[in-house]
């Protein structure tokens, strides 16, 4: 009897491993989920390649938000911009931006020139996790990051 005991009872250390091991591959390896192109606040962390970051006398930060039916809303470091986006596959086209026409000091006015500017330039996009980057021909001019509200 004792000898049928140790028998199963070597295989266990075996089965205990396995079944660690499939837990820890299930958890490690997954991908990091995608933050939603569509209805997700992006706030922007850098334009051409360098950071962006909130003015004292800026009112808010830049920003976009694309719906479902094809519209695009935003700040743009100064004024409100709106307009509408066409998307195919990863090829992504801003169309029609226009915005409201308040005078702001003039990095700000600067800021939105550069941020309307890029916008009208893209040709496409990439999700990274909770981050979005707007392309020009494959090179990014934009990044923003996910922010929950």
């Amino acid at each position: 009897m004792l000898h049928r005991l140790t028998h199963h009872l070597k295989y266990l250390p075996l089965a205990a491993a396995i079944a660690m091991a499939g837990g820890c591959a299930a958890t490690s390896d997954s991908a990091k989920p995608n933050a939603s192109l569509t209805n997700t606040y992006w706030k922007l962390t850098q334009l051409d390649g360098a950071p962006v970051a909130m003015a004292p006398q800026q009112e808010r930060e830049v920003r976009i938000t694309l719906t479902d039916d094809g519209k695009v809303t935003g700040f743009t470091g100064c004024n409100r911009v709106m307009g509408g986006y066409t998307l195919a596959g990863t090829a992504l086209r801003f169309t029609q931006l226009a915005g409201t026409r308040m005078a702001c000091p003039p990095p700000l006015m600067q800021l939105e020139s550069a941020v309307l500017a890029n916008l009208n330039s893209v040709t496409g996009y990439q999700l990274d996790g909770e981050k979005l980057i707007l392309l020009k021909d494959g090179a990014p001019v934009a990044r923003f990051e996910s922010v929950y509200l």
